[in-house]
């Protein structure tokens, strides 16, 4: 009887009891990070496995992952009843980051392995076979740790991203048994020593040399890289718009370690900055026909879009008012703050948005109004009333926030085959486009395009002859205060550009043609003292 009283106790404290585990982890909504613990209880009952706390789909697919994982693994899964808790409970829970804490846990309750060390915080996909895939959002989670000062295991395959992080504790690991072994006190998980991060200089599809003529839009391109002004290309199809834009985005000087990571940190969000560091300045050229959440940002994971996307580098819009109406008038708050705040059912995040917007235009759906040219297979075949329907999708607002607004001219053939001198190469220009750049950044600490209104009034003192014809674009040529502050930045920039530390009249002109509020004849015709 003694015998099966301690057999009867021996199965009660030991099979019947529940067992339970708790590992740390992370989620992320957006770039802001929130610690999470994934509870593991195994008890008694119907073999399952159920996963709360607000999972996603990807989150509950982990079942059949975690599952094989362990079983290839060198383990037995847990013929109970498995019970996986994310909590807090209320905030949803996305991705597959999870599968290596929930397979962890699983263990550890389960009795098949015990921790011999404190156990660190952990994220990462497992394959069927064991191996841990790369994770996205590793580079928000992993500055968290480093915020706190824990210490991460993560994946092999995504440390290419996490470089520009200082001060973490990073544990690499390639598989669950690697995983396995170094919390038996068995194997270190050591960090392989990284590559330094190297300061490139943007490569670029087409070189402004190779750009036939326009120099007027060569310049302009010019002043938006160095002030961070928004820029317009209006003119017939052929003329090389596109062609500007794709050389635009090499003249900008190469991006700050601030940048890099910002700009990392938003593609490691979406997953598309695994074994690609952006230590390059990113252009976006999304099609007219892109929706309006991934431009913008939305789905039910509150994932960035292609303006924030582009953030520190170039957004490039081709035929802008081919676009839907709501995606450019969308484009107002990011453009005019620098941010873009996402709002949906399950929450409301905000993501960097600084990008410099450049859109091409053609003057009307054929492409040709007002240009007078001799080909008859080259002339504007659109009714009066199209042609202000489809320049009427362009909003006074929107356009109120493009800095640069130039129209280029159409090439004559003479000219694709007579020139005068060379044309200035990118790299000539990037080195000009820096050192404006750098002016400003040592002045004001920011590019002249993202100064207010109030940073300008203390950094610019117009003269005389600069004031009477600023008050000539307000009097007569109506001129609004924002496009009054416009051309403030504008010529600011320019006055950097040729060294100048003074903005004097001739920077105003350059900027009131530029900004297409005067033509060169409304200031010939105007009386300025």
């Amino acid at each position: 009887m003694e015998l099966l009283a301690l057999g009867v106790q021996f199965f009660m404290t030991n099979i019947l009891s529940e067992k339970t585990a708790t590992i740390q982890s992370y989620s992320f909504i957006g770039l802001e990070c929130v610690a999470v613990e994934i509870e593991v209880d195994v008890s008694p009952g119907l073999p399952s496995f159920i996963i709360v706390g607000l999972p996603d789909a990807a989150v509950s697919e982990a079942r059949d992952r975690v599952r094989a994982a362990i079983k290839n693994s060198g383990y037995s899964f847990p013929a109970m009843r498995v019970t996986v808790n994310l909590a807090p409970a209320q905030i949803p829970k996305a991705g597959s980051l999870y599968d290596l804490p929930i397979a962890i846990g699983i263990l550890l309750a389960s009795r098949a392995i015990k921790a011999k060390r404190e156990l660190p915080r952990m994220i990462g996909e497992l394959a069927l076979s064991g191996r841990i895939r790369p994770v996205r959002g590793a580079l928000p989670v992993a500055a968290a740790a480093s915020r706190n000062r824990q210490a991460i295991i993560v994946p092999c395959d995504n440390l290419p991203e996490l470089k520009l992080l200082e001060k973490v504790h990073l544990l690499p690991a390639s598989s669950l048994q690697q995983v396995i072994g170094f919390i038996l006190g068995q194997t270190e998980l050591n960090m392989p020593e990284l590559e330094q991060v190297a300061e490139l200089v943007q490569n670029p599809a087409v070189d402004f040399s190779d750009i036939v003529g326009q120099s007027l839009a060569k310049y302009a391109c010019m002043v938006a890289a160095a002030g961070h002004h928004n820029l317009l290309m209006s003119g017939p199809p052929g003329v090389g718009k596109s062609l500007l834009a794709k050389a635009l985005v090499g003249i900008l000087p190469p991006p700050s370690q601030t940048e890099q990571l910002e700009s990392t940190m938003i593609h490691s969000v979406v997953g598309r900055s695994q074994a690609l560091l952006q230590v390059r300045r990113p252009y976006r050229a999304p099609h007219h026909s892109a929706s309006p959440a991934s431009i913008l940002g939305g789905s039910r994971q509150l994932l960035p879009g292609e303006v924030s996307l582009a953030h520190t580098g170039v957004l490039f819009f081709d035929e802008l008012p081919e676009y839907r109406r709501d995606v450019i008038e969308a484009l107002r708050q990011p453009l005019e703050d620098g941010t873009i705040t996402i709002t949906r059912a399950v929450g409301s995040v905000t993501y960097p948005a600084q990008c410099l917007f450049v859109a091409a235009a053609n003057p009307c759906p054929c492409g040709f109004y007002g240009y007078d040219l001799p080909d008859r297979n080259r002339q504007c075949t659109c009714a009066f009333v199209d042609v202000q329907r489809y320049n009427r999708k362009l909003s006074g607002p929107l356009l109120d926030r493009i800095d640069l607004k130039i129209k280029l001219p159409f090439i004559r053939p003479h000219e694709l085959t007579v020139s005068k001198s060379a044309p200035e190469s990118s790299e000539s220009i990037r080195r000009q486009v820096t050192l404006a750049r750098r002016v400003q950044q040592e002045r004001q600490g920011k590019a002249n395009g993202l100064l207010t209104p109030k940073e300008l009034k203390k950094l610019i003192a117009l003269d005389t002859p600069a004031e009477q014809l600023m008050k000539l674009a307000l009097d007569k040529y109506g001129l609004s205060m924002r496009g009054y502050a416009k051309t403030l930045r504008l010529a600011r920039t320019i006055a950097d550009l040729g060294g100048s530390d003074d903005v004097i009249q001739s920077h105003i002109a350059e900027a009131l043609q530029l900004s297409g509020a005067l033509t060169a004849n409304d200031l010939n015709s105007g009386s300025v003292g």
